[in-house]
């Protein structure tokens, strides 16, 4: 008797064990232990002459020890006088890699598939009513039992050996406004599994069969969360019942790629860009709110416009790629993903040394209504590492965009933070906050250390960047396009919602630190400052009432 002739039996004891169990992963994993037991049996030497019989006794008596286990039932196995029956083995057999990939493969069946066979299986019930029960075409209830039932042979039969490994780690941005619960972050929010689910179904439709056997893990334990993923917009699922990742991904090596090109662009350039930047940055320093500021908060509202300037043209300085449209998603909130990978083992040196010439995040905007006295507060922000700190939000990336306008205002406002409804957990942040150039000290007193303007102030100096923007734009634009056309990122065929102009994120992304790190160096930028110099601004409407 060989394997081959022992999986024969596979049909027979599924379709037994659903008529048994009330879980279809109780039975998978019965079915799985008599298999592994036959295979245990009699590569010890043990020969089964009638193996439906001998299949059939072992399944009862390990189906009875599972229910003695479930119920604490004391020991009571009847069985034909003379039938050998396969007893638990300890062996370092049962603990190899074969019985291991054994187990593995009678999990790694999709949810239709495995919910086809139990129907099949289970009162036998007919083609044409599963395909009604399920709603599906009766073709495709034949093709996935067929497909179920040669998968579940082909592994038993090839005791396949694959290394099974997460290829690697995503990191997850947005744009627009999240969800109500903080959507799309909070869906991968550590969960390495999900992340590297992700990056398995993005450069083609895969089915969760195919998911499981490449990252290790029952496909029963991955269905929630691609579920999660699909209901949370960031996989799609097809009618084939395939699903693929709904976002653009891009690798560090893509990145890396265009930043010299990008950094020797600007240096050709820097001399037209900074003359239009210089007098943008003198035409707002003459504004009566700003030559009121202290030279702190006027630093910082520089570095926020010369960002906002220069990356508004590197958004809108391609012709005729504008900002997308944010789709209205079913969390409530209005985004678009994308994400970079870092494969398993990729050295990030060279990427990390780069990164010291990106915005981190780009333009950042939280908003708050209706806090103390005022209508509307928005806070606007850039990450840079130049006198600034990446990501300064920390480890409290919920707590900080949830609550970090309130807090401001507050403090702002001279509002006591015991009577807001700011959690502790956040106030307990402020040292780290004044250490970031957010908030300060005034004697004992909390003060914020950035520019706080009125709407009609915030939007004078947005008419004045916009007019920078656009005099760049007219100066380099068309050359800008034609640099930076050949450097966008390709996508798989498969992929229709990336916006354009996602496609040239990479071909941009050193741009804007180029022309200011250069300006720095040339000491024309934050030539004074030694502490960190944020580039935010908080900005509100004042009450009606």
């Amino acid at each position: 008797m060989t394997n081959e002739e022992i999986i024969q039996y596979y049909d027979d004891l599924i379709r037994l064990a659903t008529s048994k169990c009330n879980s279809q992963n109780d039975a998978e994993d019965l079915v799985g232990d008599t298999m592994l037991a036959a295979f245990t049996y009699m590569h010890r030497g043990g020969i089964i002459e009638h193996p439906k019989t001998w299949l059939t006794n072992t399944f009862y008596h390990k189906f009875h020890d599972h229910l003695r286990k479930k119920y604490r039932a004391p020991v009571t196995i009847c069985l034909e006088e003379g039938m050998d029956v396969a007893e638990e083995q300890d062996d370092e057999y049962s603990a190899s890699e074969e019985a291991s990939n054994i187990r593995k493969e009678l999990n790694h069946l999709g949810f239709m598939t495995r919910e086809i066979l139990i129907r099949y299986y289970y009162g036998n019930q007919s083609i044409s009513d599963i395909a009604e029960g399920l709603r599906i075409p009766e073709g495709t209830v034949k093709s996935r039992l067929s497909a179920g039932r040669n998968q579940m042979k082909k592994g038993l039969e090839t005791m396949e050996t694959r290394k099974n490994h997460l290829p690697g780690e995503m990191y997850l941005s947005f744009g627009g406004a999240e969800g109500l619960k903080g959507e799309p972050m909070s869906l991968v929010e550590g969960d390495l599994i999900a992340k590297n689910l992700l990056i398995l179904a993005y450069d083609k439709p895969v089915t969760i069969s195919d998911l499981s056997k490449a990252i290790g893990i029952p496909a029963a334990y991955m269905e929630p969360i691609v579920k999660k993923l699909v209901d949370g917009e960031l996989m799609v699922q097809m009618d084939s019942g395939k699903v693929y990742t709904d976002f653009i991904m891009t690798r560090p090596q893509t990145s890396l790629h265009s930043f010299r090109p990008q950094l020797d662009f600007a240096h050709k350039h820097f001399e037209t860009i900074w003359g239009i930047i210089k007098r943008m940055s003198d035409e707002i320093s003459e504004m009566s709110f700003v030559n009121s500021m202290g030279t702190e908060e006027r630093t910082k509202l520089d570095r926020y416009a010369v960002l906002k300037a220069l990356q508004d043209f590197q958004y809108f300085g391609t012709g005729d790629i504008g900002m997308p449209q944010f789709p209205k998603r079913k969390d409530g909130g209005w985004w678009f993903a994308q994400a970079i990978v870092f494969d398993a083992g990729y050295n990030r040196k060279e990427y990390n040394e780069a990164s010291d010439y990106a915005i981190h995040g780009g333009h950042r905007t939280s908003e708050a209504v209706a806090v103390g006295r005022t209508k509307r507060i928005r806070f606007y922000e850039f990450d840079t590492t130049l006198w600034d700190n990446p990501h300064r939000y920390g480890g409290a990336y919920e707590l900080y965009f949830k609550h970090i306008v309130p807090l401001l205002w507050s403090i702002y406002d001279g509002i006591p933070l015991d009577t807001t409804d700011i959690p502790n957990a956040f106030i307990s942040y402020i040292p780290t906050l004044e250490r970031f150039g957010i908030v300060g000290r005034s004697g004992d007193q909390l003060c914020v250390r950035i520019p706080v303007l009125k709407k009609p102030e915030y939007d004078a100096v947005c008419a004045v960047i916009k007019h920078a923007t656009e005099e760049i734009k007219t100066a380099i634009g068309e050359e800008f396009k034609n640099f930076i056309a050949p450097m966008k990122t390709p996508i798989p065929k498969h992929l229709t919602s990336v916006p354009e102009l996602f496609r040239y994120n990479e071909a941009t992304r050193y741009f804007v630190m180029s022309v200011v790190r250069e300006a720095y160096d040339k000491k024309l930028h934050l030539k004074d400052v030694s502490t960190c110099c944020p580039p935010v601004v908080l900005v509100y409407e004042e009450s009606v009432f």
